[in-house]
């Protein structure tokens, strides 16, 4: 993969059939059930190029959630780092693999399916599904990467491990990167509904109708409902013992530190878990805290890339999508060299502005679009993703 420096406001990408740019050129192999990761799993191995998503979704569970997982899989396939997709099934799930295979696609770039019980067992699934995947693969190679505007960028976030720097520094800079690529015409999605709470009226306030603001304020009490139905208080259990070590104090105190990541620019709209954005401009999706379904969701909404912030320090990256780690604690910036990408420290120490650090920042979200890994990509350290359901299993 080569590794181009940006231009400032542009980043080099892959073009997709759609028209859409793609930051990574990966072959995604993908399971419509979790009975079908093994095989999955089997394949990727043998065939360099691929990336396997695997998850525990795709049977028993009550028809929304059974919707939403067949959503999030489509989503996932057509993201526009990928290439293209290899389909695996058992063939007996409650999800419709050839629905799933028929709407990625739409999308323009060649997808398969494989079918476990009809192939004749695992042993074979895995033998034709490593003969489509290398022709993929083969085809997926030739692609070259050309230099696109970054009005063709959608961007997410989220934060992890947070502590008192993340509220101070690393959130307020990746609001810089939000503000800076909105006005180029980009395209960033804000989540992490327990997060948001504590200030969801802050949020609201910026909303370009009250209607918008109205769905912002909604995504919480839904969260706060859900809790109370099962006895839960979803607001005194948002402070994790980490967030309380790091010396956060309050829901509030957090919660105004992680809607800094969304800047100061209005926010358009609100969309659905692994839903893609209508236009550009600065979204809100109802994802969760935990990693793996909030980097599943954006993914699938087909956000190329993540700024991560952290404070005590977060691993986790997503098969697909790049996430870049950066951290305002210069402890964890030291100690956890291995799985940091960026330093903003500085804001702290009072060596650099937030605007500085910003565009620094920026300057690092294209080198990594136009082909610069991320230490979570480096040391495979993102490999792990979930699909968001609601209801019980059945």
């Amino acid at each position: 993969m080569d590794v181009c420096e940006n231009m400032g406001t542009s980043f080099f990408g892959f073009e997709r059939p759609s028209g859409e740019i793609g930051v990574r050129n990966y072959v995604a192999v993908l399971p419509t059930v979790g009975c079908a990761n093994e095989v999955v799993l089997e394949i990727t191995r043998h065939v360099s190029g691929t990336v396997g998503l695997t998850h525990r979704q795709g049977c028993l569970k009550l028809p929304p959630d059974l919707e939403q997982v067949s959503k999030t899989i489509i989503g996932l396939g057509k993201n526009p780092n990928i290439a293209a997709v290899l389909l695996v099934s058992l063939g007996c799930e409650s999800v419709f693999p050839d629905k799933i295979a028929d709407e990625i696609a739409k999308s323009g770039k060649p997808v398969d399916l494989v079918e476990i019980q009809k192939i004749g067992g695992s042993t074979n699934a895995c033998a034709t599904g490593i003969e489509i995947a290398s022709e993929m693969v083969l085809e997926a190679s030739q692609i070259r990467r050309n230099e696109y505007d970054t009005s063709e960028l959608m961007l997410s976030t989220k934060c992890g491990a947070s502590d008192a720097t993340s509220g101070l520094a690393s959130n307020l800079a990746v609001g810089a990167v939000a503000d800076k690529l909105i006005e180029d015409g980009g395209t960033f999605i804000l989540g992490e509904v327990c997060d948001i709470m504590g200030s969801e009226d802050v949020l609201a306030a910026r909303a370009v109708t009250p209607e918008v603001g109205n769905e912002i304020i909604a995504m919480v009490k839904d969260l706060i409902f859900r809790a109370q139905a099962v006895g839960m208080d979803a607001v005194g259990g948002q402070l994790t013992e980490g967030n309380k070590r790091g010396g956060l104090t309050t829901v509030k105190e957090k919660a105004l530190g992680a809607i800094a990541k969304g800047g100061s620019t209005p926010v358009k709209g609100t969309i659905g878990y692994a839903e893609k954005p209508p236009g550009k401009g600065l979204y809100v999706m109802p994802t969760p805290g935990r990693g793996y379904e909030n980097l599943t969701g954006v993914a699938a909404a087909g956000s190329q890339l993540m700024l991560f912030t952290t404070g005590l320090g977060a691993p986790e990256g997503h098969p697909i999508m790049p996430v870049i780690k950066l951290t305002g604690n210069i402890n964890t910036w030291e100690n956890l060299r291995s799985h940091m990408d960026f330093n903003v420290s500085g804001i702290i120490e009072g060596t650099e502005t937030v605007e500085q650090a910003g565009e620094r920042l920026y300057e690092e979200m294209l080198n990594v679009a136009s082909g610069k890994l991320t230490k979570a990509e480096i040391l495979k350290y993102n490999e792990g993703m979930e699909i968001l359901t609601y209801g019980p299993t059945i």
